[in-house]
C-alpha cells in the first residue's frame, strides 16, 4: 500500500495523541518520562539478609577474641531487589523432583560439589524446603542443621560434640563459664564442604646484605662464624 504525506500526518497525530492519553502518570508535555530502569530501581527499600537460624558465634565477655565465622551463614531464604523471600513462597508452586529437564532460573551460582549428594533432595525436604529432610522423611529445622550433616559424617558429629572438631569460644572449663561452638555450615558450605585452597602470599623479601655476608659477597669464601 502506498502512503501519501497526509495519511503520515495523521498516523502520526494519532500516536501522539494516544501517546497523551496513556502516558504514566509522572509523564508531562514538558518532560519525557524517566527511563524504566530508573524509575523501578532507585526507591527500592534496602533490605539486609534476616540472620540464620544459628546459634552466637561468641559470648559478650570475648572482646579479646576473634568470633567472626570463618564462612557467612546462609539461611533458608532469598534477597531480591530489595525484597525477603523464604523458600517455599516460590517453590509451593515448583514440584519436587529428582532431575530437572530445563535450566533452573534461580540458585546459579550454586556449585553442587558434596559427594555422592548430587541432587537438592539429598538433603532439602520435598514438600518444605524452610527444612532439612532426615532418612526417613522427618524435617530437620535450621537450627538442627548439625543433624543433617551428621546423617553422613558420623565420626565427625562425634568429634564435634566432643569439642575436638570445629571451633569454640568461651571456657574450657564448663564450671568457669559457658561455651559456644560454631555450627557445620559457619565453617563449611554446604554445597561445596571442602575448603578451597588460599592463594600463597609472596616469600619475605631479606635485604642483600642479610641474605649474603660481605665477605661472601666479595668473593673471599664462605663466612666462618666464631662458634666454629
Amino acid at each position: 500500500m502506498r502512503l501519501d504525506g497526509k495519511t503520515i500526518a495523521g498516523a502520526a497525530a494519532a500516536v501522539a495523541f494516544l501517546s497523551v492519553q496513556f502516558a504514566a502518570p509522572w509523564a508531562s508535555s514538558a518532560a519525557e518520562p524517566p527511563a524504566p530502569s530508573i524509575a523501578l530501581f532507585t526507591n527500592l527499600p534496602v533490605v539486609a539478609r534476616p540472620p540464620a537460624q544459628q546459634p552466637a558465634t561468641g559470648l559478650p565477655a570475648d572482646t579479646h577474641l576473634d568470633k567472626t565465622p570463618p564462612r557467612q551463614t546462609v539461611g533458608l531464604d532469598l534477597v531480591r531487589n530489595g525484597w525477603t523471600y523464604n523458600c517455599m513462597e516460590c517453590h509451593k508452586l515448583i514440584p519436587a523432583r529428582w532431575h530437572y529437564d530445563r535450566p533452573l532460573n534461580e540458585h546459579q551460582n550454586i556449585r553442587l560439589e558434596h559427594g555422592n549428594n548430587r541432587f537438592c533432595l539429598n538433603c532439602h525436604h520435598p514438600s518444605d524446603r524452610n527444612a532439612f529432610v532426615d532418612y526417613d522423611g522427618t524435617a530437620i529445622s535450621q537450627s538442627d542443621v548439625v543433624l543433617l550433616c551428621g546423617k553422613c559424617h558420623g565420626t565427625i558429629y562425634r568429634d564435634w560434640e566432643a569439642g575436638a572438631h570445629g571451633r569454640q569460644n568461651g571456657y574450657w572449663n564448663p564450671l568457669m563459664g559457658a561455651r559456644t561452638k560454631l555450627r557445620c555450615i559457619q565453617c563449611h558450605d554446604p554445597h561445596r564442604p571442602q575448603f578451597q585452597p588460599m592463594k600463597p602470599l609472596p616469600p619475605p623479601k631479606y635485604p642483600p646484605r642479610a641474605a649474603h655476608p660481605p665477605a661472601a659477597r666479595d668473593g673471599a669464601g664462605p663466612v666462618t662464624m666464631p662458634h666454629e
